[in-house]
């Protein structure tokens, strides 16, 4: 996988059919663009994980890490889970950005990408047609036991974290942070608290949770998240957010917010920053998204099969 790929994300989803996925058309974009479900795994009844990428279309690890996960469980014959995955949530704006890049990809073209919408924060609205088609896929699930939505933090960032929906299974959560950080090496740190200020509260090293409103309280003037979507319909026992940067500056520990954004501005316009920072390469963050999905994966495998595991 290489982040040239953003330039045929069709093609490599139209290829995981050849594979044996199953490849829904479950909407058009608002400017005609197809919006693809993939499914793969176990019978309807099984345990049930839904992925959803690309809700803010810069931040384009997610797309694909979703087609790499699709990819990895493709692979793998004993899966007795049914993962649902939206591979590009946002083709429209996904394409713009994927055009932008050069043919030689570089960490400040992927800082300059600008085309950008809050399908997130809108999810539950009727403001975008992707998040309309993409709740009613949802909808149309028997169940839904762990749900997860792809993103980028700051793209230069003191380190990683992940977001954890309030209820989840804290168990779950501590076992996946804990696999998550065997994977994770060890000049990216794992965040002991919210760089961004939203959450309070540190489940596990890197792992905060995130309150989820109650959908009574969501209206058209204040929707809610997908993680508050899936929460409402289905009760699941995990939901998680990724908050991957593309680059680890230690020297922003301590740094306020809009120090860390000032930090990007100028790697964004200049090439260059007074910080230093480590960049994060791709391979190593495809790695550190796979092994806290697949942890996620695995807990829904213990439920299907206690002694089955993927090879994760």
């Amino acid at each position: 996988m290489e982040w040239a790929d953003l330039k045929q994300l069709d093609r490599l989803i139209q290829k995981t059919q050849d594979l044996g996925a199953c490849v829904e058309e479950i909407g058009v974009s608002g400017e005609g663009r197809s919006l693809y479900g993939v499914t793969v795994g176990g019978t309807q009844a099984t345990p049930t994980v839904v992925i959803v990428a690309g809700c803010h279309a810069d931040e384009v690890i997610g797309p694909l890490t979703a087609i790499f996960m699709l990819q990895t469980l493709l692979r793998d014959e004993r899966l007795s889970v049914k993962v649902c995955v939206v591979p590009v949530a946002d083709p429209d704006f996904v394409f713009r950005n994927a055009t932008d890049l050069p043919a030689t990809v570089t960490l400040q073209a992927l800082l300059k990408l600008k085309h950008q919408r809050d399908l997130e924060g809108h999810f539950t609205a009727d403001t975008y047609p992707e998040c309309v088609a993409i709740r009613r896929w949802i909808e149309q699930l028997e169940r839904v036991d762990a749900y997860v939505s792809l993103h980028s933090a700051h793209c230069i960032s003191p380190g990683l974290f992940f977001y954890v929906g309030s209820p989840s299974n804290l168990g779950w959560v501590r076992q996946v942070a804990d696999r998550v950080a065997t994977a994770t090496p060890d000049w990216i740190p794992l965040l002991p608290d919210d760089p961004t200020g939203l959450s309070q509260t540190t489940l596990s090293p890197g792992f905060f949770e995130l309150g989820i409103p109650a959908y009574t309280d969501l209206s058209a003037s204040h929707p809610g998240s997908s993680l508050a979507f899936v929460a409402h319909c289905f009760q699941p026992q995990y939901l998680g957010a990724s908050e991957i940067p593309l680059a680890v500056c230690s020297e922003l520990a301590q740094a306020s917010l809009a120090e860390i954004d000032q930090c990007n501005r100028e790697v964004r316009q200049q090439g260059h920053t007074s910080y230093s920072f480590q960049e994060i390469d791709l391979d190593t963050q495809l790695r550190i998204m796979e092994t806290w999905i697949g942890s996620v994966i695995n807990q829904m495998a213990a439920i299907a099969q206690p002694d089955s595991r993927i090879d994760i």
